[in-house]
């Protein structure tokens, strides 16, 4: 008699596959056409299951709906119990029967037959008692070790992992009701606690190898979106958030362009672009689509809105181009001025628009001027150069704050840089505002002008900042933008610091160019302090650093 019931895990959060999980549970999302725990199912009623439990947390409501279409029970969990905690609440419909735990979360493909035959699965062997079989790989993190004789566990945490002997627990094990006498009888645990209790007290877990077995956990958006990269059938269009978004049939394949800051993954169809974002991030992400229509509808050139689907986190905007405003200029033939000009035209066309009622980040003021400040201080000064800014700097950083806060009020970009700003039949279209906040607008023309992605000479910053004063009617432009070109290059010395401890180092090779500028910027506004300081980093980052590499990471740096 083989055995009749089965656990299915699906309760995780599916953090680390934000924001793809932000509207979808890991469960649900689809490898190669359908919803893992489809997968799942389909391998344990394979193996003769009739009777299985789903339970749920994270977004339940859809894996209770999925189960009741899929003839599977689901069990709701109000707070997470863990993979052992699971089982208190089933203790009676486990009665005393074997049962399978099968993680939902994880791809294993190769196991159409069942590897936890009853033979294998006798009360005693060679004298040991064993209390669960489990399925082992040489793939993944290789954290368990195994006796290789009787092929028992013999520790859940190597000291070793990766080395010869260490195997991977898959999150698929047969188990004796006899386990439930090891669970921890309320709250949270985890089964690996069960299986040591089990083995402190002479009852063992007999690991299970399977030729030809394929693991994952799809853990991360790349490894998740790599699973699903089958030659042309394009698996991951079943993903809910681009079903919607496109529609049924994407006649032109997608292709995944990549995850980057502020939590979102973008995927390009045709002439379309698909946003997939969290909005954990203060609420910006999910303004998005508001602002570009209200930008568009105002005539400032943003790529326009073919969908907003905020109950799965996801915008789907038209394609503006491939080309931004770095890779233009360096293409033959391109004239500095004539492309930069149009640029500023529509960035003085952008800081005229009247803002009331749209529903803004918080404004420029001292403590966001202060927080730049920090930022430059933490991540560049202590963090990169190992030296503190000297009272001298920090006057003139205060000063220059304050100029900007007599400044009069605009709508600002806030990250109006030459990878913001692409290029689509030679005309430019904005994108990444959904930082829009009031502040001085010359910040935005300092962020364009001073833009450590591109090097402008002199006498393009004075021709270009003349023509915007021109437009905006403001004489005194030329003269105030060297104290915001000094604070926003603070502010992205920071932001290329801290984004190369979180895992971006790419960034760092914009660190020379960017003080370069600085120093340019604080000897036109007679930063004596700053200038000196800009001048020490210049020789402490060294000439081995230089700045027209290609990044495309280039962009998000708030």
């Amino acid at each position: 008699m083989g055995v009749r019931k089965a656990v299915v895990l699906a309760a995780g959060l599916g953090t680390r596959l934000r924001p793809l999980t932000c509207a979808v549970p890991k469960p649900l999302l689809p490898v190669w056409g359908e919803p893992i725990l489809a997968r799942t199912v389909a391998m344990l009623r394979g193996w003769g299951v009739d009777d299985i439990v789903v339970n749920c947390h994270y977004l339940h409501g859809q894996v209770e709906a999925w189960c009741a279409a899929n003839g599977c029970r689901a069990s709701y969990e109000p707070e997470i119990l863990g993979t052992g905690g699971v089982l208190n609440p089933l203790r009676e419909w486990i009665g005393g029967e074997d049962f399978y735990l099968v993680n939902a979360d994880v791809v294993v493909d190769g196991v159409d037959e069942c590897p936890f035959s009853d033979e294998a699965f006798k009360t005693r062997m060679g004298g040991v008692d064993v209390i669960a079989s489990a399925l082992v790989s040489e793939e993944g993190p290789r954290t368990i070790e195994i006796e290789p004789e009787a092929k028992l566990v013999t520790c859940w945490k190597s000291p070793d992992p990766g080395w010869d002997g260490t195997f991977t627990y898959c999150g698929i094990a047969r188990l004796k009701s006899a386990i439930l006498d090891y669970v921890k009888p309320a709250g949270f645990s985890t089964i690996v606690e069960a299986y040591e209790k089990a083995m402190m007290d002479g009852r063992f877990v007999r690991a299970v190898e399977v030729d030809g077995l394929r693991w994952t956990d799809a853990g991360t958006v790349e490894s998740y979106i790599d699973l699903n990269r089958t030659g042309d059938d394009n698996a991951f269009a079943e993903i809910p958030q681009l079903k919607s978004a496109l529609g049924e049939d994407p006649q032109d394949g997608i292709e995944f362009l990549g995850a980057r800051g502020s939590d979102r993954c973008f995927f390009r169809s045709g002439n379309k672009i698909v946003i997939v974002y969290d909005d954990e991030r203060r609420g910006e992400n999910a303004k998005y689509a508001t602002e570009a229509r209200w930008l568009k509808e105002r005539g400032i050139s943003v790529p326009e809105v073919l969908a907003d689907l905020p109950g799965l986190k996801t915008v789907v905007m038209e394609f503006a181009g491939a080309t931004d405003l770095r890779h233009r200029i360096a293409q033959k033939g391109a004239s500095v001025l004539v492309t930069y000009a149009s640029v500023v035209e529509e960035l003085a066309k952008f800081h005229q628009l009247d803002a009331s009622g749209l529903d803004l980040e918080p404004a420029f003021g001292p403590e966001l001027w202060k927080w730049e400040r920090e930022l430059f201080r933490e991540h560049c000064l202590a963090t990169r150069f190992m030296r503190p800014m000297s009272p001298a700097v920090e006057t003139e950083l205060e000063d220059v704050a304050k100029r900007l806060e007599r400044e009069p009020r605009a709508l600002v970009h806030r990250d109006f840089q030459s990878t913001n700003i692409l290029f689509r039949n030679d005309k430019p279209s904005i994108i990444d505002f959904q930082g829009m906040r009031l502040g001085p607008a010359v910040y935005d023309l300092a962020s364009l002008l001073y833009d450590p992605y591109v090097s402008l000479t002199e006498g393009d910053r004075r021709a270009l900042a003349t023509l915007y004063a021109k437009r905006t009617g403001r004489g005194d432009i030329p003269e105030v933008l060297p104290f915001a070109a000094v604070q926003r290059l603070v502010q992205a010395l920071g932001a290329y610091g801290r984004l190369a401890s979180v895992g971006q180092p790419g960034f760092l090779v914009y660190v020379r160019p960017a003080l370069e500028n600085l120093l340019s910027a604080a000897d036109e506004a007679g930063l004596d302090a700053v200038g000196a300081l800009a001048e020490d980093l210049i020789a402490a980052e060294g000439a081995s650093h230089h700045h027209h590499h290609h990044h495309d990471e280039g962009g998000d740096e708030s």
